[in-house]
């Protein structure tokens, strides 16, 4: 166990308590009534990165991260000052400046007259846990493949985008882009150079686009964007004049020359709808339109 401050000794009633939570695999600290550290286990001291004499005599402000703001720390300590145990999630900062996430539980100790003496602190170490649940999450909402969002997530900016639109009295465009004659050249050359296509395209289109748009793999070889705030219908022809552009040169993939086109179909809040599903339906529908009439174009599904 990892000893104490010999200018800050432990009460003797509570030495058994620390000898108990000395040994356990969650990182333990104890504190004086002032908040000073005076006294740390050794799961605590591999866990931050600090020996125990280098903590000892600081307070818990020696692990703030900066994450959490001022108000957070002032309801923790009116909570544990009242003599009530505090619970929640914190990111601390390791001695070598890196973060870890824990799950803490602060307990006041009382003296025989029921005052406020010393805190116990327990930490359980949550950052893989916590990664791994980011991890869950981005899987959820792109795509593999290329890294875009995906249809689920695009759909629920667009309906976002289309709520903030209407307060705003703005304009918002979606495209919905479809590679021409894409699945011909995936059963011709494999999916192995179909999908580094697919990814390369996705490359093209995403440099073309504005910082604000927001371009999503919606499925297959088809890819949507959303314009948002577009002053008027030309907006969106020129991107997608310049969409249609950068993907008309030639792709090199493994030594493979390949032409690709696209076909597109654009539609306008809130001309063409007031909701995520009839403006990606009518997009769609245009998009639909410009395949029959041989693709590598695009074409607004409604016309003033």
């Amino acid at each position: 166990m990892t000893s104490f401050s010999a200018n800050n000794p432990l009460p003797d009633q509570q030495f058994s308590l620390v000898k108990t939570l000395g040994t356990v695999a969650n990182a333990v600290f104890m504190t004086d009534e002032a908040g000073s550290i005076i006294w740390v286990n050794d799961a605590f001291c591999k866990l931050s990165g600090y020996a125990a004499s280098e903590a000892i005599g600081h307070t818990p402000a020696l692990l703030q991260s900066g994450m959490q703001s001022p108000s957070f720390y002032t309801r923790l300590w009116e909570t544990i000052l009242a003599g009530h145990v505090w619970q929640g999630e914190v990111v601390d900062r390791r001695k070598d400046g890196s973060f870890y996430t824990v799950e803490e539980v602060i307990t006041p100790l009382f003296n025989e007259d029921g005052l406020v003496v010393n805190f116990i602190a327990i930490q359980r170490d949550i950052s893989k846990r916590k990664k791994d649940r980011e991890i869950d999450h981005y899987l959820a909402y792109h795509d593999a493949l290329t890294g875009l969002p995906n249809r689920l997530f695009f759909l629920s900016v667009l309906q976002l985008a289309v709520t903030h639109a209407e307060h705003a009295q703005q304009m918002l465009a979606t495209l919905f882009i479809d590679l021409d004659e894409f699945a011909s050249i995936n059963e011709r050359l494999g999916s192995r150079i179909g999908d580094r296509l697919l990814a390369a395209a996705a490359d093209r289109l995403r440099s073309t686009l504005r910082k604000e748009d927001t371009l999503a793999r919606f499925g297959g070889d088809a890819f949507t964007v959303l314009m948002i705030d577009i002053r008027d219908r030309e907006v969106a022809m020129t991107m997608a004049s310049a969409l249609l552009e950068a993907l008309s040169h030639s792709f090199i993939i493994e030594g493979q020359k390949i032409e690709l086109g696209a076909s597109i179909g654009v539609s306008i809040y809130p001309a063409d709808g007031n909701d995520a599903k009839s403006l990606l339906s009518r997009a769609d529908q245009a998009m639909n339109a410009v395949k029959r009439e041989g693709g590598n174009a695009f074409r607004f599904c409604h016309t003033p």
